[in-house]
Parts: structure tokens; sequence; C-alpha cells
């Protein structure tokens, strides 16, 4: 389940110009650093390719995110998360999703399944945003599956607008990610997104983010605050 929502967070993607953001404890009010996220976004032969990489307050690379898009289409991701010796990859081939993983000790596991509507993953999220930005921001709520790595799987999500607010004199738009089984809804918060309105990009987040944290000697899924900062066009 770790990697349910982690849209999300790094959430990053094509036109975004998301250069890096950090991660701040949930309940700290941006005071406690977790972690740093740099994405790096550069147009090739056969799409965008996107990479994330997260590393710790000591610079070590905790978990590095790869994709390739055409369009706001995912076509290939890739999870590199050294924190839990784990790896995964999809990709997207003539309407199916083909998984496979990797765990600790070097276990192999794969699946498919047939694409069902929209597949979203953290290397195209803003993408999609920026494609439906119209039908999101005048409220139409949109059913998607999420590419969870780790479950070798998609699972069903809604996204939709929950409001508008002004931050430091900037419209932001609201959107909430909520997943569409009770089953999953019961183990994973709705993660929430805010978006200037005046560009589409993505300030900040709240939800399940890639890296773990360390708690009582175990690893343990992470929910956190990002705020995303950016370069130039």
């Amino acid at each position: 389940m770790s990697a349910l929502l982690a849209v999300l967070f790094p959430v990053f993607a094509f036109a975004q110009n998301i250069t890096s953001g950090t991660l701040y404890d949930l309940k700290s009010n941006q005071t406690k650093k977790l972690y740093t996220v740099h994405i790096a976004i550069q147009p090739a032969e056969d799409g965008v390719h996107t990479e994330a990489t997260y590393k710790d307050l000591n610079g070590a690379m905790v978990v590095q995110e790869k994709g390739v898009l055409k369009g706001a289409q995912v076509l290939r991701y890739e999870m590199n998360r050294p924190q839990t010796q784990e790896k995964g990859s999809f990709s997207v081939v003539d309407g199916k999703i083909h998984f496979e993983y990797e765990g600790p000790g070097g276990k192999k596991k794969s699946a498919e399944e047939k694409v069902k509507g929209t597949v979203l993953s953290t290397a195209n999220f803003n993408a999609f945003v920026t494609e439906n930005w119209n039908d999101l921001s005048s409220g139409k709520a949109l059913d998607v599956r999420f590419a969870v790595w780790d479950r070798l799987e998609t699972v069903g999500f809604t996204l939709e607008k929950r409001g508008e607010t002004e931050h430091k004199g900037e419209k932001w738009m609201e959107l909430r990610m909520k997943p569409t089984s009770f089953v999953i809804a019961a183990l994973v918060d709705p993660i929430y997104l805010w978006y200037s309105t005046a560009d589409k990009r993505l300030t900040m987040m709240k939800g399940r983010v890639s890296p773990k944290i360390m708690k009582d000697g175990k690893w343990k899924d992470l929910d956190a605050e990002v705020v995303y900062t950016y370069g130039q066009n």
C-alpha cells in the first residue's frame, strides 16, 4: 500500500516545470522538514521523460521515480526505493498495463490488467490536471485509475474540486483525490492538492508520499505536506 496515493505526490509532470519541493511533517505547520524532492523534465523522441529524486536531510537518495509520457498519458513508470530495498515498474501497451515488482532479497512478481479509463501515476498527474482543467474547475468529478506499483494493480479514485482560496494574494483551486473503494478508503486518507489558478501550477499537497518514515524500528507509510518551488522556463 506504500505507493498508494503517493501522488503523490511529488506530483510532477509535463509543462509544470516543478524544480524542487520540501516535504514537511503534516502536523508541524511547515516547520519540521523530512525530505526534499527534485524533479527534472526532458523531452525526447519517445515522449517526455520525468525524473523525481527524493533525498533525506543528509543528502542521501531515498526514492527515485521515472516516467515516460505522451501528452497526458503515462507510457512507462519506474520506481526505485533504496529505503525499503524495493523496485517496481509498469508499462501501458496495447490496451494493457503490465506490472513488475522486486522486493527485498530479490523476490520478483508480475501481473497485468486491461486498461479501463484513465491511468494515472505521479509522473502524469499534473499533465492530466492541466488537460482537464476546465472540467475540474467547473466542479466536474473525474473517475481515474491510479497505478499502484507495489500492489501490481490499478485502484479507482475520484478527483474533484473542493473549493478555492487565496494565499498571499494568489488564488488557488483545491482538489481532492479520494478512493472509490470503501476498503481502500479505510486504509488511505484522501489527498488534497492546491493549484494556482493563474498558471495551473501545483503549489502544495497534503497526503501520502513516496518516501517512508522510520517508526519503532520499521519503515511506515508517510503522509506529509509538500510545498513546491519553480525554476525558470
